[in-house]
Formats: structure tokens, C-alpha cells, sequence
């Protein structure tokens, strides 16, 4: 047996992957983890995309169009906001949504390597829970723009927002990293 496979889908497209993934999978236990917030369909991702790439545990939710300069990495309601973010940093920046750490180690190193090149160390990921899973994929040159408190009660875009958990934290980020 496995060990347990989290998934954190960002929208309802990914939870039908996150649903797909847990039924198929035949050697350990799944939980899925949905927010209580008001997130966007993210309809600027193909649909089927965003439903196999959770089910590969990570995918390229925006290419960049331009020379690759920047990875902005994310899961769940904060995908969001690094697809926002990535909006305004121009044409080298891709958005990898990570839903399922897990899955996407058990995937192969072509493909871990394809959404995720070892090229481009300028990397920033955004995370409202625990910030420090994110530097696997990061790096040392990398940020993560995370939480380490809780606490505030309020509509969560007003709360995200006073806790620093919105794109323009994630561009920030980005700029101090030149």
C-alpha cells in the first residue's frame, strides 16, 4: 500500500480529474481537498486538460508564449491568483498547477521534466496553507508566498488578500527575484 495520495483541485474541472484519480487508484487511500471559498471556473485552462493533468499530479496550466523566464507553481483556490499574476509578467511566464505532489513524482522524469524544466530556476509558488512543501520545487533560488498563521475571520478574498495570498504578492515575489 500507498501512502495517502492529497489532492487539491482548484476548480471544478479539476475536481472531476481529483474524483477520476481517486476512484482508479487501486494500491492506497485518496483524499480530496475542497475549498470553502468562491473560486472561479478556470476556463482559460481546456478542460481536459486540467482534468488529466490532476490526474498526473501536475500539468502546465499556462505556457508561456514567449522565451521561458519564470514558473509560477500552485494548487487549489490560489491557482487563481498565480494564473492573474502571470498575466501581468509578460509572455515568459508559465503557471503549473501541482494538485497532487504524490502523483507527480510517480510520474516520469520526461514528463516531470517537461512541465517543470530544470532550465528555468526562477520559480515562484504561491501556498495559503504550509509554504515549505513548496521549495522541493522551488529551489534555492526560488520564493514561496505562503502563510505561517492563522486567524482572521472575514469573506476569504477580503482575508487572502490582507494575508498577502493574492497576485500581486506572487508578482512581487517575482520582481525580487531580477
Amino acid at each position: 500500500l500507498r501512502p495517502l495520495c492529497f489532492i487539491l483541485p482548484a476548480d471544478s474541472g479539476e475536481t472531476v480529474g481529483a474524483v477520476v484519480a481517486a476512484a482508479e487508484r487501486p494500491d492506497g487511500p485518496t483524499l480530496l481537498s475542497l475549498t470553502r471559498q468562491v473560486v472561479p471556473i478556470l476556463n482559460e485552462i481546456d478542460s481536459k486538460a486540467r482534468r488529466e493533468g490532476v490526474v498526473r499530479g501536475g500539468y502546465v496550466a499556462k505556457r508561456e508564449k514567449g522565451k521561458l523566464d519564470l514558473i509560477i507553481l500552485s494548487c487549489g483556490s490560489e491557482l487563481q491568483h498565480a494564473l492573474a499574476a502571470a498575466k501581468e509578467l509578460g509572455d515568459g511566464t508559465r503557471v503549473v498547477s501541482m494538485p497532487c505532489f504524490e502523483r507527480f513524482e510517480r510520474a516520469s522524469e520526461k514528463y516531470r521534466e517537461e512541465v517543470l524544466p530544470k532550465s528555468c530556476r526562477r520559480r515562484v509558488a504561491i501556498e495559503a496553507g504550509v509554504p515549505e512543501i513548496w521549495y522541493q520545487y522551488v529551489g534555492l533560488d526560488g520564493k514561496v508566498v505562503g502563510l505561517r498563521r492563522f486567524g482572521l475571520s472575514g469573506p476569504g478574498d477580503e482575508v487572502m488578500k490582507e494575508l498577502g495570498i493574492d497576485a500581486r504578492h506572487v508578482v512581487d515575489a517575482a520582481k525580487e527575484l531580477g
